[in-house]
């Protein structure tokens, strides 16, 4: 008696139990992605779909293959950087390759991507945009914090009271200082008096 068969959301092949647990690019596959990150199981569905866009348009993706875009891909969301095409180094933490994944599909279901996809060039500049993003923003904080705008500080010093300091108290001039500068206030208007005529 066959065992029973389903077929892959990704890659459209008939599976079997014995294909699945016997086949090296399976096997594979399946390492990778449950290697893929501690929190894989959040990123496993958009990953899944993600190499779906690999897939030939008219022919079934080889095990094998699925196993490769893998293991190129995991190895990225392992390094948490990512490099764009500057060449500048981005923190990639897992969430950014989530929402990049998410992305690129939302992309093909809107007709936005031309498929199969022949690298993973663009969701990488997606992820280096997110973390210029992140950059971006928290440098207009700091700046914001720098110029002393309003709001802008931690939120504990925000909250801590204010203190005005009391003006310290007037003492009187002493009476020479006093005769000094009423004789040079004096003299200066003399000055300018005779400066007039």
């Amino acid at each position: 008696m066959p065992l029973p068969t389903f077929r892959c959301p990704v890659c459209r092949n008939a599976l079997t139990l014995d294909v699945v647990f016997a086949h090296d690019g399976v096997r594979d596959a399946i390492l990778h992605l449950v290697n893929a990150h501690p929190e894989a199981g959040r990123l496993l569905r958009p990953l899944l779909a993600y190499v779906g866009l690999f897939a030939p348009v008219k022919t079934e993706m080889r095990y094998e293959r699925v196993a490769a875009i893998l293991g190129e891909l995991v190895p990225m969301v392992h390094a948490g950087t990512v490099r764009d095409t500057h060449g500048q180094v981005w923190p990639a933490p897992m969430d950014y390759w989530r929402q990049a994944l998410e992305e690129m599909v939302a992309r093909r279901d809107t007709g936005g991507l031309k498929l199969p996809l022949k690298s993973h060039g663009y969701l990488t500049a997606i992820v280096a945009g997110l973390s210029n993003k992140t950059a971006a923003s928290a440098e207009r904080r700091t700046e914001a914090q720098r110029a002393g705008h309003a709001g802008a500080g931690t939120a504990p010093a925000r909250m801590q009271p204010v203190t005005i300091a009391e003006p310290a108290p007037r003492s009187a001039i002493p009476e020479n200082v006093r005769q000094d500068m009423l004789r040079a206030a004096g003299s200066r208007r003399a000055e300018t008096i005779g400066d007039t005529e």
